[in-house]
């Protein structure tokens, strides 16, 4: 899944469980419960079998679904604001939700091939919900619907 949903999703726990022992924990496993839906993304291990690294387009891909998932997460933290404490806890719910995909970058971008970095890819590639376009980015469309209907924005 591109990093956006993820990222809202994980805003949407920090913003709506109160009590960060509960609200991280959940940021992080929602990870691996939306990469399960079925969904598009660029195939990075497809590409990096196949080239050795991620092609150009993927990783434009990529910086742009960034770009726009610290934006969408520092807007909704800064709802919270002047509440310092929530406004962190809310950017941290957001990083725990897309980290099991930022630390597959140093495999992918500097062939760092440590084992533990090897497992997490490996279990990533085999629990993703795979769809082809247009429905892997209608599903996506989906959940960040949701999560707007729950924000009531």
């Amino acid at each position: 899944m591109l990093e956006l949903p993820h990222t809202l999703v994980g805003a949407l726990i920090g913003t709506k469980i109160a009590n960060p022992i509960f609200s991280l924990p959940m940021a992080f496993a929602s990870h691996f419960l939306l990469d399960i839906i079925p969904h598009w993304n660029p195939s990075l291990y497809t590409e990096y079998k196949k080239f050795g690294k991620p092609t150009k387009k993927s990783t434009l891909i990529i910086v742009a679904d960034v770009l726009l998932s610290l934006a969408g997460g520092i807007i909704i933290a800064s709802t919270v604001l002047p509440n310092l404490t929530k406004f962190i806890i809310i950017l941290i719910a957001c990083f725990l939700a897309v980290l099991p995909d930022v630390i597959e970058a140093p495999f992918f971008y500097f062939g760092v091939k440590w084992p533990i970095l090897v497992g997490i890819i490996n279990f990533q590639t085999k629990i993703q919900g795979k769809a082809k376009l247009p429905w892997g980015l209608i599903t996506q469309i989906i959940v960040i619907v949701i999560v707007f209907i729950v924000f009531q924005f």
